[in-house]
């Protein structure tokens, strides 16, 4: 059983720690090529092996402007998914966010939003970051709702900027001031 302080960020009901080699397993495969969980990510354009998948993990160890993260469930320490904060930029002191929830059986119980906050409470109170930025396919409703219950606006949209399922899609721009960050939920 892992102890709650030995996660990174710890939330009521997630805790993020680092994404590590182990974690690279036939479910992670699974998610990386499942047209439903990649249906609005630009990956899904490419099959992932697991070697490829652990070379990635691997690449992202210890980046100092990424900091990339497992996404578990408190019960049964599960790895859900992963979100990742960065490219930091240091001198206007922003960066992305992005999100993937593989597991589907966890998709609409808020597990989501409640990464976004932990990891957006990370870059504001801990980074000392001024602004998040995050984007989304126009018709990944559940996307933009999570970042919107964090507090994130809709700062901009470009028209026919994706494709998904064989149509134009809109992107979605989505920002966050630290003065505007609600750690509440």
């Amino acid at each position: 059983m892992t102890t709650r302080n030995a996660h990174f960020l710890d939330g009521a009901r997630v805790y993020l720690r680092e994404v590590r080699s182990a974690d690279v397993t036939e479910n992670y495969y699974r998610w990386m090529n499942d047209p439903e969980v990649t249906r609005y990510l630009e990956v899904r354009y490419v099959p992932r092996s697991l070697d490829n998948i652990l070379s990635f993990v691997t690449a992202m160890d210890g980046k100092a402007d990424e900091v990339f993260l497992a996404v578990c469930l408190h019960d049964g320490d599960r790895h859900i998914g992963n979100i990742k904060l960065g490219p930091v930029n240091w001198v206007h002191r922003y960066a992305d966010v992005s999100l993937l929830i593989g597991e589907k059986d966890c998709w609409g119980h808020g597990y989501a939003t409640e990464a976004i906050r932990l990891v957006c409470r990370f870059a504001f109170v801990t980074l000392n970051l001024r602004k998040l930025v995050a984007g989304a396919y126009a018709p990944n409703a559940g996307s933009i709702k999570a970042f919107e219950n964090v507090g994130f606006a809709r700062e901009g949209l470009i028209r026919g900027r994706f494709v998904a399922d064989g149509k134009p899609v809109d992107h979605v721009m989505l920002g966050l001031l630290a003065e505007d960050f609600r750690d509440a939920g």
